[in-house]
């Protein structure tokens, strides 16, 4: 095997490796992105849970603040209690309620976006290891054509009738002879 085959099927496995690189890479990205979907979730179910929570605490306070009119001798749907149960209690847990909903909301989309970010990461490196594989044949195939040739800019010392533009040899007395400059009509170096 000569030097030259020997670097094109490094070559290959070399890009064969950057391809495999640019899959294993967007797998990952893809499996990070199911991952933040997932904490998302998690995250949503939590505010979720925060807003229900709320709702328990603002109930348990209308209820107190019933029980306490009832117990003073009040009608608790008119008047002081009612004021204290809505501006009191009511308004703000429903605030927080709301708050909550807001980020049961906020959790799934900004992880959606996140897992949407990692996917697209996850495209890229896969191009990526495609272009690069790409990019290592096509420099494996210009050193292959060039391997054994002389370097670009010299000449070999055999100088022919084409490296001189116009320029035509042949024979005359006996001898061969190089015509130098342009020829005329009948093929004799003119000048």
């Amino acid at each position: 095997m000569t030097m030259a085959v020997a670097g094109l099927v490094l070559a290959g496995v070399s890009a064969y490796a950057q391809i495999k690189q640019g899959e294993a890479t967007k797998k990952a990205m893809y499996n990070q992105a199911e991952h933040k979907k997932l904490e998302g979730r998690v995250e949503s179910v939590k505010a979720k849970q925060q807003g229900i929570q709320v709702l328990k605490a603002t109930n348990q306070a209308l209820a107190s603040v019933n029980a306490v009119a009832y117990s003073g001798g009040l009608e608790p749907n008119i008047g002081t209690p009612q004021d204290i149960g809505t501006f009191g209690i009511l308004n703000p847990g429903m605030n927080d309620f709301l708050t909550s909903k807001d980020n049961e909301f906020l959790a799934i989309s900004s992880a959606n976006a996140q897992a949407e970010d990692l996917r697209f990461a996850g495209r890229q490196a896969k191009k990526q290891g495609y272009i690069g594989a790409l990019s290592t044949m096509g420099s494996a195939m210009i050193s292959y054509g060039t391997i054994g040739s002389a370097p670009a800019g010299t000449t070999t010392g055999t100088q022919t009738a084409s490296s001189y533009p116009g320029m035509k040899t042949g024979y005359q007395a006996g001898t061969y002879n190089r015509y130098y400059g342009y020829t005329d009509n009948s093929g004799l170096g003119v000048g």
